[in-house]
């Protein structure tokens, strides 16, 4: 069953009526077949404006105009606990899942992406994340069947780091600090020494400023994104974890089995170079922010020390048996297996990374293509 909440009880009709101005339509011959597609952040945002844009650009031109798209984004159509049902009552056609905000529908897909602050690349996360999802875990294709979707495409964010108000880099330098944090930054940052503070990402501007916050765990684009470099002297560029769970192209399952296979085709070859574009601007945009810090006289960027680092594989060693322990929980029997399975997915991609991408983000594209989406059986 799926996950029934206040914006899904709504009636189509009244969904859509609320949105309409907002809808931003790519341009359609006559006779085109228009699929909408609803996400929760802006429309400027690096996902859209890089990724997803060119993206239906791209298909609409392999399908010579037949296959087009109308955008609802910013929100209009839900926020990221909304949009699942969304797309599964079909009320929307495509759009992007945020698992964590939907576990108790999607939680197989909720915890391997739990898992994020094993997370020491965010790239080939993010494509273990996909092969895994897709090719390799009937669990999760089976919780996404009970929902009503197909699962196509994935990203994973850039890395989260640790941003302070003053010098931080070792154990003695982080303990007692007051680290903003979320999910299982949490327990790593107690665990190495300081306290952790549960605040949205919202509330860290006016907490650096009082003092009240030390540092915060998050992406460095939140540097410029949350003005936080205002307060920021230092960050630890040393990656932490980052989320890889965001299935940023979802579709309605009975939409998508009604499109012509040329047009399942179409998306299937484009989506390696839009997953290979959102995970490298992601990147781009966390490197522009961590150099602004950089560039001030009293800023500084600077990779954790040996006994930072210890704590945290030490901490990201014993998160593979909370994640097992939290899925046979929430009544996941075989999670131990499934588990195995993704770190096993996760090998993989650390060798094809190491051997054959490195930062080419080419080579990247032509990996998930060869690896994962010439292999669907969609």
């Amino acid at each position: 069953m799926t996950l029934m909440s206040s914006a899904r009880a709504r009636s189509r009709a009244a969904v859509l009526a609320a949105v309409s101005a907002s809808a931003v339509a790519l341009a359609a011959p006559a006779g085109a077949e228009e699929l909408s597609y609803g996400g929760y952040i802006s429309a400027t945002h690096p996902v859209h404006s890089v990724g997803l844009d060119p993206f239906f650009a791209r298909v609409t031109e392999a399908t010579g105009g037949e296959l087009t798209w109308t955008t609802f984004y910013g929100g209009a159509m839900g926020g990221p606990k909304e949009l699942l049902g969304a797309i599964g009552d079909n009320i929307l056609d495509s759009g992007a899942v945020v698992d964590v905000y939907t576990k108790s529908s999607l939680p197989v897909s909720a915890m391997i992406s739990g898992l994020l602050a094993t997370a020491d690349d965010s790239r080939l996360y993010g494509a273990a994340m996909a092969e895994h999802e897709l090719l390799n875990c009937p669990s999760c294709a089976e919780e996404r069947e009970d929902n009503g979707i197909v699962a196509l495409g994935y990203y994973a964010t850039s890395p989260y780091v640790l941003m302070c108000a003053e010098p931080v880099s070792t154990l003695d330098e982080l303990a007692g600090k007051k680290v903003r944090t979320s999910s299982r930054f949490g327990a790593m940052m107690q665990g190495m020494g300081a306290t952790a503070v549960s605040i949205t990402s919202a509330e860290m501007y006016e907490a650096m400023q009082r003092g009240s916050t030390d540092c915060a765990v998050g992406p460095a684009a939140w540097l410029t994104s949350y003005n936080i470099k205002d307060f920021v002297r230092s960050v630890v560029s040393t990656p932490l974890g980052a989320y890889y769970g965001t299935m940023v192209l979802t579709m309605n399952a009975d939409r998508w089995e009604d499109l012509e296979p040329a047009h399942k085709q179409a998306i299937i070859d484009n989506i390696p170079q839009m997953t290979a574009d959102i995970n490298w601007v992601y990147l781009e945009e966390a490197d522009a922010a961590m150099a602004e810090v950089a560039a001030r006289e009293d800023g500084q960027v600077v990779e954790a020390s040996e006994d930072f680092m210890s704590a945290v594989a030490a901490f990201r060693e014993g998160e593979y048996d909370v994640a097992i322990k939290q899925g046979e929980e929430d009544g996941i029997d075989d999670a131990a297996e499934i588990v195995a399975s993704f770190r096993a997915t996760v090998d993989k991609w650390r060798k094809i990374m190491s051997e054959e991408v490195g930062d080419d983000k080419a080579k990247y594209a032509a990996a998930l293509k060869r690896e994962i989406y010439d292999k669907l059986d969609y």
